[in-house]
């Protein structure tokens, strides 16, 4: 109580010192509601319910402070089937349904009848959000905390905070009918005893029994974000995580507690401070923009802000980086009549057609200069010069071949041989390469080079690389090569693109003739069997074991996007419970190996099945051999999938 005061006198003193501030809301309260979980390294407690409420007071414009209580609750999770403290009736005495003292680290246990639970704690004790139907008690949380937020009220539409802050928390677990205090057995001063694999019951006078209630400080920190619907009133939607400073007693009966996360919405009612009339931010008095409409992103002195001058202000501009002279709509966006890409007002060319290809202006392009644009053009390559009709296709009126407007020889007779400038000339060849000109379709080949009969460069391996300038004349058929006449291979592994019918295929992966993995992939749920050599009761990889491993290493390369299980199996030599492990410390120590050899971690999964699914009898050695083994099983990325894709 006495600190409670002390918190409470701050409070007060901070409260006057805000009334010298300009402080938009001095007050407010508010009411909320929402869910916690609790956070462990086993998770016990399922997702929970909290309700409660808050006061704040202005100190600055963008500072708070404030007191929040409440009261939450949470009931054991539905992923465990005991529950890791013994607790009792304190008026009964009676011991409450599966409750018992966990086995790890404890180093015993203490199980009434009915007899113990076969199934392992620390298996069951994962992350759960419902609550277990049979277990019927609850942990009761009462926080009060003081606490600082930081905020700024530029933005009237989406306001974020942060908070920090701390303060007491009393805690309880009750009766979930009765509403009573449990007591729970209070039994650190026993952790000598030593853990076997037999079940040790404590003598009752060792059992002391407590009131399963508390309290202790934690510190909290929060974000979230206010809307305001209406002037003074706030919907509040946040996030805080709180962190215990436990005693002794907190820390043993609360295990593995380390934090609570807690997801709310509050509902905020403000009082007093200056106004801000059309609530961008800036108070009245110093707003040079009284008028500023609702949600506009304003500068210091509270007039709107329009960065790309397109007369729609920011925060009510959905296109806020519209183009300089660009005509926009009512929320700011560009409009585009003729959809050529070109926004309306910067669009020299409003009218062009769709489909037509514009230049930056929106006009449409004419690649060849022909005065006809490359949308109706049927020839978009004509010479410079050339005269053509209105589909954009040039004249040759003597059919020679050199285009009207071009050709110095416009009526040459039908037939004759002409020169470049559309004119008669002698048959000469011009490259020497002992094809005339006439019948030359390359006149300009170099010197020397041989040709085939129409005067082109001879290509022997047809990669369109003409020998003399192919530094790779034997290229197989239908391979990619480049400027040089040389197969590409882009995956280097020796059979070039245009044959490989796997062009992506990973490093080191052996291929087949049409460059696909020789490694089989694996269908969806199919399984390779490996019997991987260890030395007996051991799960080390050793050099045997590693060759057993060269197949799967082999499909795991070639296939980089398949993740598998790794499944380890025994036989049936031993207790079911060693082989379980075993088989899990022999799947682990594969995937160890795995990654060694540069398998990504996150492809791999484990599990062990000790001896519950076997290939053979167990009644034979040869038998059990085969059933001591490593199963990789296809669980994503598999054959069906890919080729789907």
């Amino acid at each position: 109580m006495r600190k409670l005061f002390v918190i409470a006198s701050l409070l007060i003193i901070l409260s006057f010192s805000a009334l010298t501030e300009e402080v938009q809301y001095k007050v407010s309260v508010g009411p909320g509601g929402g869910v916690i979980k609790t956070g462990g390294v086993y998770d016990y407690w399922a997702l929970g319910t909290t309700y409660g409420g808050l006061a704040k007071f202005g100190i600055t414009k963008d500072l708070e402070i404030g007191i929040q209580g409440g009261y939450g609750y949470v009931y054991p999770g539905g992923n465990i089937e005991i529950f890791p403290f013994l607790l009792r009736d304190a008026e009964t005495k009676a011991i409450i349904d599966h409750t018992y003292f966990h086995p790890k680290g404890n180093g015993f246990r203490f199980n009434p009848d009915p007899p113990p639970i076969t199934t392992s704690y620390t298996e069951k004790a994962r992350f759960s959000m419902e609550r277990n139907e049979d277990m019927h008690f609850r942990l009761n949380f009462i926080p009060i905390e003081l606490f600082f937020q930081w905020r700024s009220f530029t933005h009237t539409i989406f306001n974020p905070y942060i908070q920090f802050g701390g303060g007491l928390l009393i805690w309880n677990v009750t009766d979930e009918n009765s509403g009573e205090v449990l007591q729970v057995a209070d039994i650190r001063d026993e952790y000598s005893f030593e853990y076997t694999d037999s079940v040790d019951h404590l003598p009752e006078s060792s059992l002391h029994w407590t009131d399963y209630k508390g309290r202790y400080f934690q510190a909290m920190l929060g974000f979230g974000f206010e809307v305001f619907p209406v002037e003074q009133v706030g919907i509040d939607l946040g996030f805080r995580g709180y962190y215990p400073f436990k005693d002794d007693f907190g820390t043993y009966v609360l295990d593995t507690l380390s934090g609570v996360a807690e997801i709310s919405a509050r509902l905020n009612f403000y009082y007093g401070g200056v106004r801000d009339t059309d609530k961008d931010g800036v108070i009245n008095k110093d707003d040079q923009c009284p008028d500023t409409p609702f949600g506009a992103i304003v500068d210091e002195f509270g007039c709107p802000v329009d960065s790309d001058g397109d007369g729609v202000y920011d925060g009510l501009d959905q296109c806020p980086n519209t183009p300089i002279g660009a005509v926009v709509d009512a929320v700011g966006c560009p409009s585009d009549g003729d959809g050529d890409g070109v926004y309306d007002g910067i669009d020299k060319c409003p009218d062009t057609p769709p489909g037509a290809k514009v230049d930056e202006t929106g006009c449409p392009v004419d690649s060849d200069g022909d005065g006809v644009p490359d949308h109706t053009d049927n020839c978009p390559n004509t010479p410079k010069g050339a005269l053509v009709d209105a589909k954009g296709c040039p004249f040759d009126g003597d059919g020679d071949g050199v285009y009207d407007g071009i050709d110095k020889c416009p009526n040459t007779p039908l037939g004759t041989q002409v020169n470049e400038y559309g004119c008669p000339q002698v048959k000469a060849d011009t490259d020497g390469d002992g094809v005339t000109d006439d019948i030359d379709r390359c006149p300009a080949t170099p010197r020397g080079v041989k040709v085939d009969e129409v005067g082109c460069p001879v290509d022997s391996d047809k990669d369109q690389v003409p020998d003399h300038k192919d530094k790779c004349p034997k290229t197989p058929a239908g391979c990619i090569v480049d400027e040089e006449g040389c197969p590409v291979d882009g995956d280097n592994d020796g059979v070039c693109d245009g044959v490989d019918k796997c062009p992506n295929t990973p490093p080191d992966v052996e291929v087949k003739e049409d460059g696909c993995p020789k490694a089989k992939m694996l269908k969806k749920g199919e399984s390779i069997r490996v019997k991987v050599y260890f030395d007996t009761a051991k799960w080390d990889i050793t050099p045997q074991g590693a060759m057993d491993l060269q197949e799967a290493l082999r499909i795991l390369k070639a296939y980089p996007q398949m993740r598998v299980l790794i499944e380890g199996h025994t036989d049936s030599q031993g207790s079911d419970e060693y082989n379980r492990e075993l088989s899990i410390k022999r799947a682990m120590s594969v995937k160890s190996w795995l990654v060694t050899q540069g398998i990504a971690s996150d492809r791999l999964e484990t599990i062990g099945y000790g001896e519950t699914r076997p290939v053979d009898t167990n009644d034979t050695s040869a038998g059990r051999a085969n059933n001591r083994r490593i199963e990789f099983r296809c669980i994503e990325g598999c054959a069906e999938e890919v080729e789907e894709q």
